[in-house]
């Protein structure tokens, strides 16, 4: 008879490996080789000592858990090799813990943005749980978990249950976590972003903005009459005459104010708190009038305003209707006051682009086109005014 072949054992490429430990525990970890490469993974799994039932089972369950791993680590070796395992293991976290990387990583960014990127996590924190699916991994994203999100923001509420979010605000958080998931696909930890799957039509739409702001008559009226907190009064008609935002506003300093070549003609050389842009604004006689006395030792030019931007929002509400004026107006209608005005007055477009701060002058058209608008309506006064009376009439 000939001799029994041998059987020949092909290695594992991944086992499990134990490191006693000072307290007495044992600590579990993975070791892996693979063509030539070996990488090592702590589980943060621990055996204790077998003191009584309830340990021995504890142990049990560890073993089971550690072995379940084992064999997924093995799957994924074969797929990608152990090259790439750092992927691997990048791959392997959960949305919830992406976007906390994301919501986390602000850089440059404004405050109000990073605001809106932990709102957004926030959200989707949310809706996961809603679906009893908090742990759910990048690689589990599909096209029905986006329009699923989406739906959700459309109905959450927020005030105790009294408001439910705007259109604006749905879209804002979609775009910011379709910006994380876009992240990941730059970072190769997910082969595309499911939110590119969707049609337009099923992503929120941007609402038209209504962009109230005051006619010259109007500015004049509010000029004359006072204001319950006077700073107040005195920083909206200088963003009138400046279309400052009312962050940059507060945060405008007097070493930022300059004089110009000419000796006469003061400008604002200020770094934009919203777009980090620099936007350079000459003074006008009527914007210095609104400036309040600078105070030795104090940079801030408007250092009085020291309330929330909700009281300054109510202060408006009084005075404007204290003005008689019908309108809902808000700080950053100083804004756009402030831009209408200038092309009403015969501004050039490019010029108002530039004092605005806009990166694009397609921005600024929709001024021109709001102006265009006040130009038919103000010709439409006319209308009737010549015309003969009728016979009922007379």
């Amino acid at each position: 008879m000939g001799r029994k072949k041998k059987e020949i054992k092909l290695k594992e490429p991944v086992k499990i490996r134990e490191k006693k430990l000072e307290d007495g525990n044992i600590s579990l970890y993975l070791d892996m080789y693979y063509k030539g490469s070996r990488k090592k993974e702590g589980l943060k799994l621990y055996i204790v000592p077998g003191v009584n039932a309830a340990a021995k089972l504890q142990n049990a369950n560890t073993r089971k858990l550690a072995e379940q791993i084992k064999a997924q680590r093995i799957l994924d070796i074969q797929k990608v090799g152990l090259v790439s395992w750092e992927k691997v293991q990048r791959a392997n976290i959960t949305l919830s813990q992406l976007l906390d990387e994301f919501a986390k990583d602000n850089g440059d960014l404004s405050e109000s943005t990073g605001r809106s990127k932990r709102n957004a996590k926030t959200r989707m924190d949310e809706y996961l749980t809603s679906i009893k699916r908090p742990n759910i991994t990048l690689e589990e994203l599909d096209k029905d978990f986006c329009k699923g999100f989406i739906a959700f923001l459309k109905t959450c509420t927020f005030n105790q249950g009294k408001k439910t979010l705007s259109s604006t605000t749905c879209r804002i958080f979609v775009n910011r976590i379709n910006s994380a998931l876009n992240k990941a696909v730059r970072d190769g930890l997910m082969e595309r972003n499911p939110f590119a799957l969707l049609e337009k039509n099923e992503k929120p739409q941007k609402v038209k903005a209504n962009r109230e702001f005051l006619t010259i008559e109007e500015l004049k009226k509010l000029m004359n009459v006072s204001c319950r907190y006077e700073i107040v009064k005195k920083a909206f008609i200088f963003c009138c005459f400046t279309a400052l935002r009312y962050s940059d506003m507060q945060t405008l300093r007097w070493s930022e104010i300059h004089t110009s070549a000419d000796g006469n003609t003061l400008y604002i050389e200020h770094k934009q708190v919203k777009t980090h842009n620099t936007v350079v604004v000459p003074l006008s006689k009527e914007a210095m009038k609104w400036m309040p006395e600078r105070e030795e030792g104090n940079d801030v030019v408007f250092h009085d305003l020291k309330i929330t931007s909700t009281t300054v929002e109510v202060l408006l509400k009084e005075w404007t209707e204290e003005a008689g004026i019908q309108k809902h107006i808000t700080f950053h209608c100083s804004r756009h006051t402030a831009a209408t005005m200038l092309l009403t007055l015969g501004a050039n477009l490019y010029v108002v682009s530039k004092i605005l701060g806009h990166r694009s002058i397609k921005m600024t058209e929709v001024y021109a086109k709001i102006v265009d608008k006040t130009k038919v309506d103000t010709m439409n006064l006319v209308n009737n005014l010549f015309t003969p009376p009728t016979t009922a009439q007379l």
